[in-house]
């Protein structure tokens, strides 16, 4: 499909969801339809010290989104629920272009009632909802193990007092599977203190690893709110090719050159632990991160990072943040060259 093709298809997929909006006026009084237009601009700079020629400031995309949603009453106590969303990045999975074409995020169909909430299509996945958090103004976490979202996704959630709940399985791809990957996951939260746990089982191929998932929150004060998450996936879990690291966008800024990072270690049994904090107060918040991304083989990855924010309002905030990278040298091959990025943006919701 063309840029062209793909920019008015875009088009009318805006101007269908205006249309759909201005239609649910109509209905407002009946309460069975509901529809709304969301965004979230993420635009700013980095600058990216991996000790090669390339280093720069850089203007960034970070993950600006827009879409639409509705819901619809069924009768008998069902809700229909629809969602479209379309990031804003060109093909390079960094830059915002007027003549690259958006990339789709979500699109999902489902229906929630006293069973909980059934949800098809492409969609975050059960596994990181339940044990990994999007809390960087970036929406990038730098050391994670799998995709966040992805494609043909049959998933169901529920809430039962202090318990939460999640499955789900995936059919995609002819490649003799019926189903690729099980997921599954559980949260129990008392008071101050959420635990959570998840498993994503690989059913692709020859390969049928596991990659588990637990995390523990504590909130200390209104003010502070401290966790810590530990990720393990087994050798012969290969369904994302081996980690997925939130700065790919780093490396691929770099010439496409495996310099630095969180590196792949496909084939090989990874695990990731990290210490997470978060202070508020009044209109000034900041993120403190520590992790570690073990590869059997190629070794680790040590990253810190810290982000400040400023809300101007509730929908209007200025960020910046610093991380750095630490890699294990003394393997061959080893994790890369160490790291550091800078970031300055502004994200305006609305």
């Amino acid at each position: 499909m063309s840029n062209k093709t793909t920019t008015n298809l875009f088009k009318k997929v805006c101007t269908a969801t205006l249309l759909i909006g201005a239609t649910s006026a109509a209905y407002a009084d009946e309460g069975d339809l509901k529809t709304s237009f969301y965004g979230s601009l993420r635009l700013g700079a980095d600058y990216v010290d991996a000790g090669t020629d390339d280093d720069a400031a850089n203007g960034r995309d970070f993950l600006s989104r827009m879409g639409a949603k509705a819901s619809v009453d069924l009768g008998n106590g069902l809700t229909g629920l629809g969602l479209v969303e379309y990031g804003m990045r060109g093909d390079d999975g960094v830059n915002f272009s007027q003549n690259n074409k958006p990339g789709l995020r979500q699109i999902v169909v489902g229906v929630k009632g006293d069973f909980g909430k059934v949800t098809y299509g492409s969609q975050t996945l059960i596994w990181h909802k339940f044990v990994r958090s999007a809390y960087f103004s970036d929406g990038l976490d730098s050391l994670r193990q799998g995709a966040i979202r992805d494609d043909d996704m049959l998933q169901w959630e529920k809430k039962a007092g202090n318990w939460k709940f999640g499955a789900a399985l995936q059919t995609e791809k002819q490649d003799g599977d019926s189903f690729d990957q099980y997921q599954a996951g559980i949260e129990y939260k008392a008071g101050p203190v959420k635990l959570q746990a998840a498993l994503a089982a690989d059913k692709r191929g020859e390969n049928t690893g596991n990659l588990y998932g637990v995390r523990g929150w504590y909130n200390v004060s209104d003010s502070i709110t401290l966790s810590a998450f530990y990720h393990l996936a087994e050798e012969d879990f290969d369904l994302y090719g081996g980690n997925s690291s939130g700065n790919v966008r780093l490396k691929s800024t770099l010439s496409g050159n495996d310099v630095g990072g969180v590196t792949s270690c496909k084939n090989e049994e990874r695990s990731t632990a990290g210490l997470y904090g978060k202070w508020k107060a009044d209109k000034n918040q900041v993120h403190l991160r520590y992790a570690l991304n073990s590869c059997d083989v190629k070794g680790d990855v040590a990253s810190i990072k810290v982000e400040y924010i400023r809300y101007l309002s509730k929908k209007f905030r200025l960020w910046a943040s610093v991380e750095q990278l630490d890699s294990d040298t003394t393997r061959l091959p080893s994790t890369g060259e160490d790291m550091s990025e800078i970031q300055l943006g502004v994200r305006f919701d609305f």
